[in-house]
């Protein structure tokens, strides 16, 4: 098909769409049958685009605090997708142009209080449940509505029958174990009747078990991961210190369950925690303890696919650092990266405590200075010690590599390659350049072919006190024309490809990666994804830069910024740079080539280097 032909094709799909955008839903419907396969695709094809930009406008909304201070930028925001769904009402987009609008609704209901906006909200969120009951937004949408029936509108009859939907229609959701929470907290208040099974003995096997506790601590940071078998409701409270008692944060799971053989307390010697407590707090709750020496601040939030939920505390204690440690709670595993310490157990049930609303900020740490020599010790002497990493003013010292997936996890794969074995290739080759040529201590979150969760990376990194983070994947797609390299940092995404990348390395869904943005937005105000998002200009600058200069045909897909679970939390400027993409026939060729994998390792050793040297510079203009 020539140039022209396809432009008056757009052109006539373009015109039948805003005709079919004027019509009823089923008018519509019928409209796009009548005009045959070609203009249905064409039709779909457009439709993606204008959902793409549709969404990057909400998220717009939602990070600019000007634009997003306006209802009549909202109300554009839902026509944008009302369009969509209106020209194609049974297209893929529908269900999601409908989920959206009604969150949009509810965001502005949220901004301005305006109580149509409320009702507005149920109706597209009701509309995308009848509509489209099979489809993974159904539950999302009748929790939304229910919440709001029992939040806003006080109708815990209303909400009771909408929970009650869920746990009968939707049991594979991600949606039944909150909706099932909801109903036997209604039941405990004996304002509604709820089923059978949420009662009595039948209610225990309704319950979410909870697994193992995990840690990983050092002497002024821990993190704890609670991994369950679905997802759960949770609250957290910090209890101040009582007499000898220090200060305590606890974390109860509604409508959970931990068998007997997981509640053995978890001693530590060595590290900012002192002791990990585990235990059935009632007949459906589930508390953890965590007796810390000192907080100076926390976070938590939760990952789905499988679900858990992240405790990051940070703290500072007056003995030396000592090795950090990595168990798990209520096994007799081996630590699997770092040495375990003891400490004399104290179980005791804590007293009620205030509520903390969970922070989720991430905090810069400050940067290292070179220690001054010795008495009598000359300076030149000092300085010969030290390695040349450590004499940039930066206080750069040492560098975590983290080769993506791994064991089970294969990552992408095509034409005969696994992503899991070129990245680990990568990330030695790299590791090695950067300490031959550049005197970088280097550490790796995995120099074999195993299984680490993605937020055990995060945590070898913080107690390894890394300077720079650097997870290194190879990119994939449906489309074998798409190539290039591109890098990316910690944010929200700014665009629904971004958010198709991080969804597949989080190995989760793009509907997930956008419940997750809702938690991260406070990271729009730190300081450290500035740093970040030099450090991926730099290696990304390098990539392209470096590599077409070895006669590579390289293209450039930029610097972006999404939502990646391996970065979050992450203590030092963080990145992942996707090297190519194993769908692409051309590159797939390269990937095997043991030559292109070295250059690229220079390529980003050589990014690295650059962005210590530019803050060097910038450093001695002080």
């Amino acid at each position: 098909m020539t140039t022209a032909w396809l432009r008056l094709l757009m052109a006539a799909a373009g015109c039948v769409l805003a005709l079919l955008t004027a019509l009823p839903p089923a008018a519509a419907a019928a409209g796009q049958a009548a005009g045959g396969p070609g203009l249905q695709k064409a039709l779909a094809s457009r439709a993606d685009r204008e959902y793409k930009t549709a969404r990057d406008y909400f998220y717009r909304l939602e990070r600019d605090p000007q634009e997003g201070g306006q209802r009549r930028n909202w109300l554009k925001g839902v026509r944008n997708f009302r369009k969509i769904y209106l020209a194609l009402p049974d297209g893929k987009q529908a269900p999601s142009c409908l989920y959206m609008m009604a969150r949009m609704y509810r965001r502005m209901y949220d901004r301005f209080r305006h109580p149509l906006d409320l009702d507005e909200a149920i109706r597209y969120f009701g509309e995308l449940a009848r509509r489209f009951p099979d489809n993974e937004l159904a539950d999302d949408a009748l929790f939304a509505t229910a919440e709001i029936f029992l939040h806003e509108k006080k109708d815990s009859a209303r909400a009771a029958a909408l929970y009650s939907e869920i746990t009968r229609k939707h049991r594979k959701g991600d949606k039944y174990a909150q909706a099932a929470s909801r109903l036997r907290e209604l039941g405990k208040t004996g304002v509604v009747t709820i089923p059978g099974r949420f009662t009595g003995k039948a209610a225990q096997e309704e319950l979410v078990h909870i697994l193992p506790v995990k840690y990983w601590s050092s002497d002024d940071y821990t993190r704890i991961v609670i991994r369950a078998s679905a997802p759960v409701h949770y609250v957290t409270r910090l209890l101040e210190k009582n007499g000898s008692q220090p200060r305590r944060l606890f974390i109860d799971l509604s409508q959970s369950y931990i068998a007997p053989r997981f509640r053995s307390p978890i001693p530590i010697e060595d590290g900012l925690l002192r002791q990990v407590r585990t235990g059935q707090f009632n007949d459906d709750t589930v508390r953890v303890v965590l007796d810390i020496e000192s907080i100076s601040d926390y976070k938590v939030f939760s990952l789905n696919d499988p679900f858990r939920v992240i405790i990051d505390v940070h703290g500072r204690k007056k003995k030396p650092p000592a090795p950090a440690a990595e168990r798990t709670a209520g096994t007799r595993q081996p630590p699997i990266h770092i040495r375990p310490g003891a400490v004399k157990e104290k179980v005791s049930r804590p007293k009620q405590g205030r509520a903390v609303a969970p922070v989720i900020s991430l905090r810069d740490r400050k940067k290292r200075r070179i220690a001054a020599p010795a008495a009598g010790e000359p300076v030149a002497a000092s300085l010969d010690s030290i390695s040349l990493a450590q004499q940039l003013g930066l206080g750069v010292r040492r560098i975590i590599i983290d080769p993506g997936h791994g064991g089970k996890d294969p990552g992408a794969m095509a034409f005969g390659l696994k992503e899991k074995d070129i990245v680990l290739r990568v990330a030695r080759k790299t590791a090695a350049v950067l300490r031959r040529q550049y005197g970088y201590d280097v550490i790796l979150t995995r120099d074999r072919d195993i299984f680490l969760p993605l937020e055990e990376r995060t945590a070898i990194a913080n107690t390894k006190k890394g300077d720079l983070f650097v997870s290194i994947h190879v990119n994939a797609h449906p489309q074998r024309s798409a190539a290039g390299m591109e890098t990316f940092f910690l944010n929200l995404a700014t665009n629904t490809e971004a958010m198709r990348v991080a969804a597949r390395e989080n190995a989760t869904s793009t509907h997930n990666i956008s419940e997750l943005q809702d938690i991260l937005t406070d990271l729009m105000k730190n300081s450290k994804i500035q740093e970040s998002s030099r450090l991926a200009r730099y290696v990304q600058n390098n990539l392209v830069s470096g590599l077409k200069q070895e006669n590579y045909r390289v293209r450039d897909l930029g610097v972006k910024q999404a939502p990646f679970y391996v970065l979050i939390g992450a203590e030092m400027p963080a990145i992942l740079a996707e090297i190519s993409f194993i769908t692409n026939p051309e590159e797939a060729k390269l990937l095997r080539r043991d030559s292109y994998l070295s250059d690229v390792a220079r390529q980003i050793a050589a990014g690295i280097a650059a962005y210590v040297e530019h803050h060097r510079t910038a450093a001695l203009r002080y």
